[in-house]
């Protein structure tokens, strides 16, 4: 009793294998069609809670490219929210970065990294007592004259990562001025 020939055919195992493949792409897709606007619908409800925690006076919001213009109950602008990113050690660092109109930040949100676990992503880190990030809250009330290392403190360690933060909110300054003039 051993293997007969014809059973190792390689056309045979080429096809099988083909079939394989071919069911395991259309069940993978069929999956990706049902998750995949779930997906997009909770990044949808996560970005406008950002905006809210941005800017709380937010009654409505209009998206205009990679930014949101932000209005308030008297459908006045009350400043903007910028998607923004900069390089850091282990990839991008994309940030939401609110800034009113006086041209002061309001709140910066790291809506992604790939910053090294216990060194870079203390960028996102709580420390007991606080309700947000330590690193992230030094931003609030900032102008673009003020986001510098000399305003702004480096996290120990992760400088690379502080930057990336910080590079982030200069390229959202770099943005609002153009919307100003």
């Amino acid at each position: 009793m051993g293997i007969r020939k014809d059973e190792l055919n390689p056309l045979k195992l080429g096809l099988i294998l083909f079939i394989i493949a071919g069911l395991s792409g259309f069940l993978l897709s069929y999956v990706y069609s049902i998750t995949q606007p779930v997906i997009d619908k909770n990044d949808q409800i996560k970005e406008q809670n950002n905006l809210k925690i941005l800017m709380p006076e937010l009654n409505s919001f209009k998206k205009e490219g990679n930014y949101y213009v932000v209005y308030n109950d008297k459908k006045e602008i009350i400043g903007y929210v910028f998607k923004s990113a900069a390089k850091g050690y282990g990839g991008l660092v994309a940030c939401n970065v609110g800034i009113n109109k006086e041209g002061k930040v309001t709140g910066v949100i790291v809506v992604s990294h790939s910053e090294t676990p216990g060194l870079g992503s203390k960028i996102e880190e709580v420390k007991d007592g606080e309700t947000e990030p330590y690193y992230l809250a030094q931003y609030k009330d900032k102008s673009e004259n003020e986001i510098n290392f000399e305003n702004i403190e480096a996290i120990s360690g992760a400088t690379i990562s502080s930057r990336a933060v910080l590079n982030a909110v200069k390229n959202a300054f770099a943005e609002f001025d153009k919307i100003e003039k």
